[in-house]
Parts: structure tokens; C-alpha cells; sequence
């Protein structure tokens, strides 16, 4: 937004085009920038920005080739084992260069709606970046998510429990009639779906990895991904109430079946319903609420759009804003989208997207590098010990600072974050950066604690833009995004 237009509020409190409507969008976006600002101006409010958003392939997105800047990404399965094998590259190397395409990804999309879908789904149907047994796959895995976020979960789960990543990495390759493997048939009930209270038993678990067996990757060798029917179990089968003669060489209709079974169990649907209220809302989703999502989902059967229409008109969602720490992830892209730093296309390998990367490992998450099945917990508190919070308050500094000198990064020109007309007070800048920044006036504490850290009184004027040194602009800025309202969702 230009000097001479209002930051973010416009200053009129519209809550059409301003200041409410880019915080409420904040809850579906990974953080408020300009042009989240004008697409809701443009779109005539949230509600039908909201609407746009829900049809991912309506809305232009700038960011689409971006993953051509990790030339690795493009590579075919077969490709990428060769590069490993030969040493050229590493597994690692793919994952890294995966956790940098996710984070450029989450900041530059005006799809951002589904990207947050994306993200729940990631953490759910959970494959880490970089494994050696999934590698090759991950990448294809992540656009699939992807595609499918806003679609229905028994489309995620059928896609996401038989793709050659998920094989990979929870060993469904070595799951055949010879030799039983209950890996992936025993996280699809326990983590992706039903969960443990359903009350499912080892016979259960026996008989969902019997359905799964037939889907081959040539892990180690190609890593070429084929079902093959002489590897595929026969025989009935029964889990939570689902039963089928399974009598078929050709086992994925019954695998379908018995997928779409679990998918739309009242179980699954009270979990996952539960699992996005705790992500767009709060760590303690009220009854009600829970209740409202999952019947939504249950009518709908499983449709994510339905679902999430529930639970954005629930009047806790309404109350929703600022209740939850954001995690490391989102406060690193989150404060980047603020700021008006946009990544752009590089050269070399010091850029900035992989100390965006390690911005976040700093701050305990690594982009999908959760050593376990579960991926990691959508909650805020595991998110808010005190090494966390002092490592993200430096980070906002180091990022308003521009103190990061990486290849990869374009930054907005000081003047145009500064009011157009001079002179103001200290105040009066704070109060900018502030609505710039986080969407409301800076308070009273916000205002003295600016004061104190640049020995300067409140009142005290700066004549011209000029004065407003890079340092002071660092220090200001930094200390607004280190707020409970710069660190809440």
C-alpha cells in the first residue's frame, strides 16, 4: 500500500476493505500483506474474498511456477534416485530444496486459503521432506495435497494413502500376502483417521494392512510405483463395521471401499472436524463448535468446503482472532508478509528461501522435518517456551532490520512503509507501523516500550522522512511484530 493511502485500515475502521477484514482473513491466509488487503477490497468484502478463495482455480496466482527455481523438483523419480546413487545429490538435498519451495510458496500465493488447507493436510496425511525411502515422491505428494485441500477428505485419503511417498515412507512396499507389514495399516487407523478411542483392535489392523498390500514402489531401485494383484491379499476382511469378501486378485476397489468407510466414520469426522477448529480457532475448540464442524462434515460427507462454511460461521470463529500462537513456520512467513519482502528468483544456493528455512528450524520447526507419523501437533502451546519466543523476537528484528544480505529477496523502499505527510511525532510513527503491520493502533504499552528502547520521548518530532533513520525504522518495526498482536493468529 502506497505512503498516501491509509496502512491497512485506511484509517477509517472499514470493515469492508480494512482492517477487519484483512485480521479475519489473517485466520485463513498465512498472515495480512497488501495485496491480501486489496484482494478482499477488490473481491466487495471477506465474506465474498472468502468465496473465491473456496475455488482455488479462479483465483490467478503469480506463484505457480515457482517451484522451477529448485531445478530438482522437476525431477522424475527415476532421475532422483540416479543423483543419489551416482552422489551428485543428496536425499537431504531434495528435501531442503522442498522446505525452501513450501515456504516461498506459502508467502507469494494468493491462493492462500488453500494453502493453509494444504498445510493441515500435510500434518496430517504427514510424509517428511528429505526420507530416503519417500524422496523421490515428495514433491508429487505435495502438489497432490495440494490440488485436492479444498475438495473432500475421502478424496485426500484415498490419494494420500496409496501414493508412492506414503508406501515409501511407512514401508506399504514390503506389506504383500507373503509377508504382512501393519506399518501403514495401523497409522491409516491411528493417525489419518479413526484414532485409538474408536476402539479398533489388532485383528483390525491386521485386516487393514491385508486390504493394502498390491501397491509396489521399487524403493532403492528406481523407485518406479505399480500394483501388482499376485502380491495382493484374498480373503474377508471386517474393521469397524466395514466388511468385504475381498475375493478380487485386483484389490483396490475393496481398498477404495474400505478407505471411503473410514473416511466418513463418525470417528474421522469429529477428529478431523476437531483438528481444523483447533488450527483456524483455538487449542480449546468448544463443544458446540466441534459439534457444528463435524455434523457439517458428516452431511456433506466430507466435503472440506462445506465443512469449513460451518465452522467460519460459528460465532467462535467470529471471536477468534488473536487467541493462538503462531507457529514457528507461520510467524517466520507471517512477519515476511508484513514487512513487504517478497522472495524472488536467485542465484546460488546462500538465498534467501533456505534462511527462511532455517529461520525456522531455529524456532523448533523445519518445514515437514517432524521425526514421527504424526506430523506436528497443530496446537499453539507446544510452540511457546521461552527459547522459542526470544529466538522469533530477534528474528523480527533481523527481518526489519534487512540485516539478512542472502541473494533472493527484494525489500519495499523505507519511504513508502512511512506516512506521506511530514512531520510527525514518534507516536504517530508507531501508530503506523502498527496499523501496517498487525491492523490496529499501537497501545499504550507498544508506544512507551519504542520510546525506551530508542531514548527518544513520545512526543518527540521527526521533521522529515530523512530523519526516520534505518535504525530506528528496524527498531520500531521490530518491536511492533514482538506484540502479542504481531505473535497471535
Amino acid at each position: 500500500m502506497g505512503r498516501g493511502s491509509g496502512p491497512r485500515t485506511g484509517g477509517s475502521g472499514d470493515a469492508e476493505g480494512g482492517g477487519d477484514a484483512g485480521e479475519r482473513q489473517g485466520c485463513h491466509s498465512f498472515g495480512v500483506d497488501e495485496q491480501l488487503t486489496a484482494a478482499v477490497r477488490a473481491a466487495g468484502g471477506a465474506e465474498r474474498w472468502f468465496a473465491t478463495q473456496l475455488t482455488p482455480t479462479s483465483v490467478a496466482d503469480p506463484s505457480a511456477t515457482v517451484h522451477t527455481w529448485w531445478p530438482r523438483l522437476g525431477h522424475t523419480p527415476a532421475r532422483a534416485w540416479a543423483e543419489v546413487k551416482s552422489g551428485r545429490s543428496g536425499a537431504w538435498q531434495y528435501g531442503f530444496d522442498l522446505a525452501q519451495y513450501s515456504m516461498v510458496q506459502k508467502i507469494l500465493t494468493r491462493r492462500q486459503l488453500q494453502e493453509v488447507l494444504h498445510d493441515v493436510w500435510s500434518n496430517l496425511l504427514y510424509v517428511p521432506v528429505g526420507h530416503d525411502r519417500s524422496f523421490p515422491w515428495r514433491f508429487h505428494y505435495d502438489q497432490t495435497l495440494r490440488g485436492l485441500a479444498l475438495t473432500s477428505y475421502r478424496q485426500l485419503l484415498r490419494a494420500a494413502v496409496v501414493h508412492p511417498a506414503m508406501s515409501g515412507w511407512l514401508n506399504n512396499d514390503l506389506n504383500t500376502k507373503r509377508g504382512i507389514n501393519e506399518n501403514l495399516g495401523r497409522e491409516l487407523l491411528e493417525l489419518y483417521t479413526v484414532g485409538r478411542a474408536s476402539g479398533y483392535t489388532e485383528d483390525d489392523v491386521k485386516d487393514s494392512a491385508r486390504l493394502l498390500t498390491g501397491h509396489k514402489v521399487k524403493v532403492f531401485d528406481t523407485f518406479a510405483a505399480s500394483y501388482a494383484p499376485e502380491d495382493h491379499w484374498t480373503g474377508r476382511v471386517r474393521v469397524l463395521g466395514f466388511t468385504h469378501a475381498n475375493a478380487a486378485a485386483d484389490g483396490r476397489p475393496a481398498l477404495a471401499a474400505y478407505l471411503d468407510h473410514l473416511a466418513l466414520h463418525p470417528a474421522t469426522a469429529e477428529r478431523v472436524a476437531r483438528r481444523l477448529c483447533v488450527r483456524l480457532v483455538g487449542d480449546d475448540p468448544s463443544p458446540s463448535l466441534v459439534r457444528s464442524v463435524t455434523a457439517a462434515y458428516r452431511s456433506s460427507r466430507s466435503d472440506v468446503r462445506a465443512t469449513l462454511k460451518a465452522l467460519r460461521t460459528h460465532p467462535e470463529f467470529l471471536a477468534a482472532r488473536r487467541r493462538t500462537l503462531r507457529a514457528p513456520v507461520e510467524d517466520v512467513v507471517a512477519s515476511v508478509r508484513a514487512l513487504g519482502i517478497r522472495p524472488v528468483r536467485f542465484r546460488g544456493t546462500d538465498a534467501f528461501p533456505a534462511n527462511l528455512v532455517w529461520a525456522a528450524g531455529r524456532l523448533g520447526q523445519e518445514p515437514y522435518g517432524w521425526p514421527r507419523p504424526d506430523g506436528y501437533p497443530e496446537g499453539s502451546t507446544t510452540w511457546a517456551s521461552p527459547s522459542r519466543m526470544l529466538g522469533a523476537w530477534n528474528q523480527h528484528y533481523s527481518l526489519a532490520g534487512r540485516w539478512n544480505s542472502a541473494d533472493g529477496q527484494a525489500f519495499p523502499a523505507p519511504a513508502s512503509v512511512l506516512p506521506t505527510a511530514f512531520p510527525r511525532t514518534l507516536a504517530e510513527i508507531v501508530d503506523h507501523q502498527s496499523l501496517l503491520l498487525v491492523g490496529r493502533p499501537a497501545d499504550a504499552t507498544t508506544q512507551a516500550a519504542v520510546a525506551t528502547m530508542l531514548n527518544r520521548a513520545s512526543g518527540s518530532v521527526y521533521k522529515t522522512v530523512a530523519d526516520v533513520s534505518g535504525w530506528h525504522l528496524t527498531l520500531i518495526r521490530g518491536t511492533v511484530l514482538n506484540t502479542p498482536e504481531g505473535m497471535l493468529r
